[in-house]
């Protein structure tokens, strides 16, 4: 154990042992590590946050749209990328997907990151999106919460049993602190990453999330000025938006449809993206030579796509006070705000504003794949806000422009259409509802976003089962369960379960042998080792009751002719979902459990009940 491990350890004991004495339960000794988590996220967050607004504002200049420099609209997505590559290799950060890498340690490794993670996605995510990259800061924050999580629980001396709720602390307290939105972040986590709504997850992470938006609004009122206005680039991203008091009725009878309408619609673009998406990492596979240039391709491409859409529109869409980058470049937040104006819509006929928003739908699809699967950093949530505006700002025009819905606000359409885009490429209605909620400030929004997100979801799991998180997860061989009972066990380890000692034979042991063993020690399961003492099959006792109906046949057999090499073992790291899952496929009620630092050494065997006895202790 190294000293770290070693000093949160001492830590835990003596503090867990100062809770029971003073009547509390273990899983309370996560509430001060809870804290912690949501100070440390939150400080992460306003540097991750301010990192992104000053490369954006430092790189892209008024200037940069006159006609001599606007070839800097493709060098700098390009450098950006190739920054990025070389960010990759000096870390040897392996490649990954943000939220997906989350949800993968939680299901495999009992949620450990590693804590210098944390500062690779700030500095190759910042770049990425300062830099022109279309992509989120959201997804980012959640590694990055997840793994200054890691730290602290090391520091504290958080079991391996309780890590995977402190990493969703972690996830929670970034999307509080990124988004200024504590519930949601609450109910993403839970929904998403941690598959768990049980009262022991559900305290920490609301303490985190709500520790993290505190600390957060804290730094930005410290660092602000009386004669400044630092704190503009900080609060809820989209806390501005207001419905017109004039709006009393944003759900009636004859709308019902519309936003049914609309959820099925963003239903079918969030599986449009998600293909896509698939699609594009599979070609950037095909271009793994390219090495650390890869980023600065995809950078490349999205540069080129902005260039045509300037050269195409005259300008670049929206002023440039509005949003300094071309609108799909980035997180593209200004150019949303800009989309939930209702100026935008006065100010511009029924044509230009579909051409305008129809191409901005398509460029962003084009721009986040070339830069996400091209190997660029950040998350998906911000596009997918994106093309749900966009795409509900389209239907609003158009059913405004008929005869039936002339008194409806496109804007109204474009805002509930973030909500169900995010709901259909998540696969998390409630917590888009909740987010879509707080980023606005405007509780009246969630009637016609409960319907829309609902109905986009439900579509889009009908046309393609898996989210673009469930599926990377499927192509990376990780099941995780949808039910609260697989999520629990996904959070032990079978090194938690006590074994029962194995008992062995060796490969050519007589069949007469084993039937005398199996009679003296009152067992028909049997581990089969070979030459050197490591793991070669088992010995079930169907196939011992099947030897011993030819009796006279045993001398001539041994114990390699009837077992069963295709028992594959469990390791003492393996999470118990894992083995519960072995259990089923491989048919069997003992499996043979050997160290994962010395494999094919027998240590021991789990049984079923073994596992239950386990998790019925972990739930009362």
């Amino acid at each position: 154990m190294n000293p770290l491990d070693e000093a949160g350890y001492r830590m835990r004991t003596v503090s867990a042992a100062a809770l029971r004495k003073m009547g509390f339960r273990e899983e309370t000794y996560l509430v001060f590590p809870a804290v912690v988590v949501g100070v440390v996220a939150a400080a992460a967050a306003a540097g991750f946050h301010e990192l992104i607004i000053l490369l954006r504002d430092l790189l892209y200049q008024p200037g940069l749209y006159e006609g001599r420099w606007l070839w800097l609209l493709v060098l700098l997505p390009a450098l950006g990328g190739l920054g990025v590559g070389l960010l990759v290799k000096l870390f040897r950060a392996p490649p990954g997907h943000g939220v997906v890498d989350v949800m993968a340690s939680v299901a495999q490794s009992r949620g450990f990151q590693r804590p210098r993670t944390a500062i690779e996605k700030i500095l190759t995510s910042g770049l990425t999106i300062g830099s022109g990259g279309s992509a989120g800061a959201e997804g980012p924050i959640v590694q990055i919460g997840a793994a200054l999580s890691t730290l602290v629980g090391r520091l504290v001396g958080v079991t391996r049993a309780q890590m995977p709720i402190l990493v969703g602390c972690g996830a929670a307290a970034g999307i509080s602190a990124i988004f200024n939105a504590p519930i949601g972040g609450v109910l993403f986590t839970l929904e998403v990453i941690l598959l768990d709504f049980s009262l022991k997850s559900f305290t920490p992470v609301v303490i985190s999330a709500v520790i993290a938006n505190v600390t957060i609004q804290a730094i930005y009122d410290f660092l602000s000025h009386p004669d400044a206005e630092h704190t503009a680039h900080f609060g809820a991203i989209f806390g501005e938006v207001r419905m017109d008091t004039t709006i009393d009725v944003l759900l009636d009878w004859p709308q019902l449809l519309n936003y049914v309408l609309l959820g099925l619609a963003c239903g079918v673009l969030a599986v449009v993206l998600t293909r896509t998406m698939l699609a594009g990492d599979r070609v950037a596979e095909r271009l793994s030579g390219l090495g650390m240039f890869r980023p600065a391709l995809g950078g490349l491409g999205v540069g080129l796509l902005g260039l045509t859409v300037v050269l195409f529109a005259g300008d670049k869409l929206f002023p440039f006070q509005v949003y300094p980058m071309p609108a799909f470049f980035g997180d593209g937040y200004g150019a949303i705000q800009a989309i939930l104006d209702h100026g935008f819509y006065e100010g511009n006929s029924l044509g230009p504003t579909l051409t305008i928003l129809g191409v901005l739908l398509g460029a962003k699809i084009l721009a986040t794949c070339l830069t996400l699967c091209s190997g660029g950093s950040g998350g998906i949530i911000a596009p997918s806000l994106f093309l749900g505006a966009t795409a509900g700002g389209i239907l609003g025009v158009l059913l405004k422009a008929t005869d039936f819905f002339r008194d409806i606000r496109p804007e109204l359409y474009a805002l509930i259409g973030m909500g169900a885009m995010l709901a259909a490429v998540v696969h998390a209605p409630l917590a888009s509802i909740l987010i879509l909620t707080e980023l606005t400030g405007d509780y009246r929004v969630v009637l016609p976003a409960m319907l829309a997100c609902v109905a986009a979801t439900g579509f889009a799991r009908l046309l393609f089962a898996d989210s673009i998180y469930t599926h990377l997860l499927h192509e990376r061989g990780i099941r995780r369960g949808v039910g609260r009972d697989l999520s629990r066990l996904r959070r032990m380890s079978v090194e938690q379960v006590a074994l029962e000692p194995a008992s062995v034979v060796s490969i050519g042991e007589p069949m007469d042998r084993v039937v005398e063993l199996m009679t003296r020690l009152d067992t028909s399961h049997f581990v089969v080792l070979d030459e050197k003492g490591l793991y070669a099959g088992v010995l079930l006792g169907d196939d011992l009751n099947t030897a011993l109906l030819e009796r006279d046949a045993l001398p001539l057999l041994n114990a390699e002719e009837l077992m069963h090499d295709d028992v594959q073992p469990l390791t003492h790291t393996d999470d118990l979902g894992t083995a519960f899952e072995r259990f089923v496929l491989q048919e069997v009620n003992r499996l043979p459990v050997v160290h994962a630092d010395t494999p094919g050494k027998v240590i021991g065997v789990l049984t079923r009940a073994g596992l239950m006895r386990e998790y019925q202790r972990e739930e009362d």
